[in-house]
């Protein structure tokens, strides 16, 4: 054995370098690498969006991302836009933040995202749902 031959690991840990690659690979192969929470573990939520309160999400531990749809209320009169969220942890207004329609579908990306995703309804006395599946990344499958 060589005497001067270094660590192929710098780190001194390989788990972290092959957790790493396989996330590359998964991603490579089109697969983004996440799979969904079971409803059982809250990992889906139906949320009542009006513009009278600011809602968050009640975010799972082992989240990372997220995918909501909303859907307006069957009386608003515009669908194009009926809330507005924003991710920063600051409280939307109904003239400032990212606005979604009915049955717009937005990623929500990072547990930091997740945990300061704020939304709230433009247009008073409509009950607009936000439905929210929450993923976590494949490092996390139980082994059974």
């Amino acid at each position: 054995m060589y005497r001067d031959q270094k660590s192929p690991y710098p780190r001194g840990n390989s788990a972290t370098i092959l957790n790493y690659l396989e996330e590359l690979i998964l991603l490579t192969a089109k697969e983004q690498g996440q799979s969904l929470i079971p409803e059982e573990a809250n990992g889906y939520q139906d949320i009542e969006i009006t513009a009278v309160a600011i809602q968050k999400l009640t975010v799972p531990d082992t989240a990372i991302s997220a995918l909501v749809m909303i859907e307006a209320d069957s009386s608003s009169q515009i669908v194009h836009r009926v809330i507005r969220f924003k991710e920063n942890g600051a409280a939307p207004t109904v003239n400032s933040g990212f606005g979604l329609g009915d049955n717009d579908v937005y990623t929500i990306i990072g547990k930091q995202n997740l945990d300061n995703f704020r939304a709230i309804g433009i247009e008073s006395a409509k009950k607009h749902l936000l439905r929210v599946q929450y993923y976590k990344t494949a490092q996390q499958q139980e082994i059974l």
